[in-house]
């Protein structure tokens, strides 16, 4: 009787070969959509009632002014009022932690 020593055949695995093509598949139709089909315009996706970049960009140099006027008018009113600048808090007047936080103790 004679012994007949051989590797098993291996099987071959169809998974890695699917995987693999299927990321080739994306790849191609990602860069299809990308690169090569229509793109929609602006105008289906914006409303009709938006103004135009034009319409929008263009500054008026009276209203810019008033808008100056009321700002300047706005800081005088809560300059008077006492609401200029955020309060302190607490009773003390020293602030917290050392001078300069830096140097060794």
């Amino acid at each position: 009787m004679a012994i007949i020593i051989s590797e098993e055949k291996k099987q071959f695995s169809w998974i890695p070969v699917l995987m693999v093509s299927l990321l080739f598949l994306v790849v191609i139709v990602g860069a299809y959509l990308l690169f090569f089909s229509a793109t929609p315009f602006i105008e289906y996706i914006a409303p009709s009632s938006q103004k135009t970049i034009s319409d929008i960009s263009v500054i008026n140099s009276n209203q810019f002014k008033s808008d100056i006027s009321a700002a300047k008018q706005e800081l005088q009113t809560k300059t008077q009022q006492g609401i200029s600048g955020p309060s302190s808090t607490g009773g003390s007047t020293q602030s917290i932690g050392r001078d300069n936080p830096f140097l060794p103790f």
